[in-house]
């Protein structure tokens, strides 16, 4: 089971993978040899998007502190 702290870490790393693909996308976009790594270059950022909105989602159902105010 992960919890919401390793959650974070893992959107977070995701998130820095997702730019780093967007730039290189950025810098080859234009090179008519590039065409195919473009194309597979998206449908990989179109990947990580969908564990993005995943792992949001995720964190949204968290509920921080339910177990202090139970116990109390």
């Amino acid at each position: 089971m992960v919890n919401g702290l390793q959650l974070l870490d893992l959107l977070r790393e995701t998130e820095n993978k997702m730019l780093h693909l967007h730039r290189a996308i950025d810098r080859i976009t234009n090179e008519p040899d590039f065409k195919e790594s473009v194309s597979v270059l998206t449908e990989v950022v179109r990947d990580y998007q969908m564990q993005l909105d995943k792992m949001k989602q995720a964190l949204g159902k968290i509920e921080i502190g339910q177990q202090h105010t139970t116990q109390q």
